[in-house]
């Protein structure tokens, strides 16, 4: 069987994306437990939007998408009714936290919804659609049977993550160059754990994997980076010191192996400060930088959402991470609810301790996330292209336009220092000016688009449009 698997387009620079374009991984993971059964290919519309061309060039059998992130709803959608489109005949079907945990958004656009963890669902819903057996035996989907939509029995979690195939990168090669994380490209992703222990109120992860932490072992990680050829590497874990003894397993094994890579992980501001003598080792074989969702600088707004964290914790994880020569690369969330001297303490914040380019996410409640449950009745729009963590879905304190033009201060005020003449002068010195233009020209962007004004525009837009808009849907 011929099938495609698509990474639906983006629409827009600004926000989180603008720094980061990850490679497909959920896709490429996907890819692997189909192979060598069936002739596999992977389309990446953010990079390749020739939909069209490459459906009449493959003539796939199958069609699946990825629906992680909420925004994504409306492209992926598209696709499958392109899909169609091409040839009724071609089944459909999407996955990814979004469509788990909000199946009924793809009734009457999927075939199919894969809930959960792909590997083991995924080639048996194949393989009952293509011998016309009944999908009401397969465990962990949702479908349509008639008018109606049915989901089956939830599929156990895999409980042996080293028996799943390592990504089919080979399937994303041709797109290679283009991914990258800040200034670092090109960059590969890996996960070496499923999960988190935490539970905070805004992340849909945990509810994804149901409250579960798995790991991958050491041995497996190693030789998962053997075979990547990527200098730069970004474990995609939620916690990386989730479980501390198999992560200095990692780091002897890799020091042992001797691979020469340049690491990034995502690790909780109370981990750096206790576990800054395994950070310091990793910074012996490669470690760079960390990711750390700080989220805000008030202990009442930490408490709400569920964070576990001090703000003096916060503090000494900035220290900590200076000491060890390692950049920070930090997250903060705005509430609704700020007020005028709320986005004078966070940009004096990021001024005093110095950070580099931070990224700030408007509290969004995400569809399945306890936060949305929570707040569901307050949500001012449901149109998901605004569910992007640049949008402000919920009421504001302060006037709308007023709010975007604080939030759009904000991040100007942070991220105009990145590309000072200083900034530029180091990057000569270091020989990394390539890096340096490929971010300017990125800033360039997400300036342009910080718009209060625009982004107020938006909110009058029926759903779809902006997308509609962007994207070229007839190639």
């Amino acid at each position: 069987m011929k099938l495609l698997l698509v990474q639906p387009p983006l629409y827009k620079n600004l926000g989180l994306q603008a720094f980061i374009l990850p490679e497909p991984l959920g896709l490429e993971s996907v890819a692997a437990s189909l192979l060598p059964e069936h002739e596999v290919y992977i389309l990446d519309m953010r990079l390749e939007p020739s939909l069209r061309k490459t459906l009449a060039s493959i003539k796939p059998d199958a069609v699946g998408v990825s629906a992680s992130f909420t925004p994504d709803v409306y492209n992926a959608c598209r696709v499958l009714e392109v899909a169609k489109d091409f040839n009724p005949r071609i089944y459909t079907f999407v996955g990814g936290h979004h469509a788990t945990l909000n199946d009924a958004d793809f009734f009457g656009h999927a075939d199919a919804v894969v809930l959960g963890e792909g590997e083991l669902t995924t080639p048996e819903l194949l393989r009952f659609w293509e011998e016309g057996r009944a999908l009401d035996e397969v465990e962990g989907i949702a479908f349509q049977k008639g008018d109606q939509w049915v989901r089956t029995k939830p599929r156990p979690l895999i409980e042996n993550l080293d028996e799943t195939p390592l990504p089919a990168r080979e399937l994303t090669a041709k797109y290679w160059e283009h991914y990258f994380h800040g200034d670092r490209h090109p960059v590969a992703y890996v996960e070496t754990a499923r999960g988190c222990p935490f539970h905070c109120k805004f992340c849909s992860v945990w509810e994804f994997y149901r409250g579960s932490y798995r790991a991958r072992s050491p041995e497996r990680v190693v030789q998962e980076l053997k075979q990547i050829e990527a200098p730069h590497i970004f474990f995609t874990d939620d916690n990386f010191l989730a479980n501390v003894s198999r992560v200095e397993k990692i780091y002897e094994a890799i020091r042992k192996a001797a691979i020469n890579k340049y690491y990034m992980m995502q690790i909780r501001a109370d981990s750096i400060v206790k576990y800054k003598n395994i950070l310091a080792k990793w910074a012996s074989v490669g470690l760079q930088s960390v990711f750390v969702g700080f989220e805000s600088i008030t202990q009442r707004w930490l408490d709400e959402l569920g964070k576990r964290l001090s703000v003096s914790q916060i503090e000494e994880a900035i220290e900590t991470l200076r000491e060890l020569g390692l950049s920070a690369m930090s997250s903060f969330i705005i509430n609704p609810d700020f007020e005028l001297q709320d986005f004078i303490d966070l940009k004096r914040f990021v001024k005093r301790m110095k950070l580099p380019m931070p990224v700030f996410s408007v509290l969004t409640p995400l569809p399945g996330t306890v936060l949305y449950r929570e707040r569901a009745q307050e949500l001012t729009t449901k149109n998901y292209e605004l569910f992007d963590v640049i949008h402000a879905v919920l009421p504001t304190r302060l006037e709308l336009s007023r709010f975007y033009k604080e939030y759009t201060s904000l991040v100007k005020s942070s991220y105009l220092p990145y590309f000072s003449p200083r900034n530029f002068i180091k990057r000569l010195c270091t020989g990394s000016l390539g890096s340096f233009f490929k971010q300017f020209w990125t800033g360039i962007k997400l300036l342009r688009e910080s718009s209060p004004r625009a982004m107020v525009k938006q909110h009058k837009l029926p759903p779809g449009k902006l997308s509609e808009a962007k994207f070229p849907w007839g190639s």
